[in-house]
């Protein structure tokens, strides 16, 4: 199959920001470019500035812009990753991959594949979808307001840094807490307690807080956070987020095994936190068949 994709696709193109390893949509498309562009297909990254254009003021859209590439700086990607930008010349002729946080098609492309890194509408975008596009998901529980997508559309793929977190086998006290995308939700967040709070930190902080405490509570449901903390031994617990239930979060997350959905699992967790490798195993196997599935599907559509 690799070697029908080499000679059989245009160039694909993926909308990347600068590459950010707190940033878990960033670092899965640039994983999208590397993992292409090891199946043999010519991939490239391409940086989209925001254009802001539903902010009326002037002024603030100025700031906004002026903010962000403060923030983000020049394009950058990850040093084992192949993730080259794309060259000016290939982009009309290229199948174009947008994040669902790209509002309609900047680019113009007729060939265009929108990948649902998270509910559409979540963080207040409209991607503006059009009726001639191909769309994927990285979680089933980000279609669920879109019946007609197939399960085959499923694109997922995980950045695991097993060597960054291991169990160390520390003395542990305490709890830590991360909000990030919880609190988009409209969820509760609790009052500031005595757990450490995760946010903001980078991996090697958070790795050292995951082998110093006892348990883990995330307001963000579907995040490898939750795996990077078991790893660690520290037992990772969702916050039960209004109208999902456990059988329902269970069913829309690749884990099965070893992380709590509620206070209530936790003994559960623990016993069943030696499955939760085998699971991730499962996981790496299904995440390349779904790259294959992604090729073969925007072959056929765009030739």
């Amino acid at each position: 199959m690799n070697e029908l994709n080499t000679r059989t696709h245009r160039p694909i193109v993926v909308d990347c920001p600068p590459f950010d390893e707190n940033n878990g949509g960033a670092v899965v498309l640039h994983i999208l470019v590397d993992q292409l562009r090891a199946l043999g297909v010519e991939a490239y990254a391409i940086s989209l500035k925001p254009d802001y254009a539903d902010i009326k003021s002037p002024l603030l859209r100025t700031l906004k812009r002026w903010n962000r590439r403060r923030r983000l700086g020049p394009f950058k990607t990850h040093p084992s990753m192949d993730v080259p930008l794309a060259p000016k010349e290939i982009i009309e002729h290229a199948i174009v991959v947008y994040p669902e946080t790209r509002s309609g098609n900047p680019l113009q492309s007729p060939r265009v594949a929108r990948w649902m890194l998270h509910k559409h509408g979540f963080f207040g975008i409209d991607a503006k979808i059009g009726p001639n596009e191909e769309v994927f998901y990285f979680q089933a529980a980000y279609v669920e307001d879109f019946k007609e997508i197939p399960y085959d559309r499923i694109l997922t793929m995980g950045y695991f840094n097993e060597y960054m977190y291991k169990n160390l086998g520390q003395v542990r006290l305490g709890t830590c807490r991360m909000i990030r995308k919880g609190k988009h939700g409209g969820y509760l967040i609790p009052e500031p307690d005595n757990a450490i709070l995760l946010d903001g930190k980078n991996h090697r902080e958070i790795a050292q807080v995951f082998n110093s405490t006892e348990i883990f509570y995330c307001h963000d449901p579907y995040t490898a956070f939750l795996y990077f903390a078991a790893l660690c031994g520290c037992v990772p617990v969702v916050v039960p987020q209004l109208g999902l239930s456990s059988e329902d979060w269970r069913a829309g997350t690749e884990f099965k095994h070893g992380i709590a959905y509620g206070e209530g699992e936790i003994e559960w967790a623990r016993n069943t936190s030696h499955l939760l490798k085998s699971d991730v195993a499962a996981i790496k196997d299904a995440h390349k068949a779904s790259v294959l599935r992604f090729l073969d599907t925007i072959r056929k559509t765009f030739g």
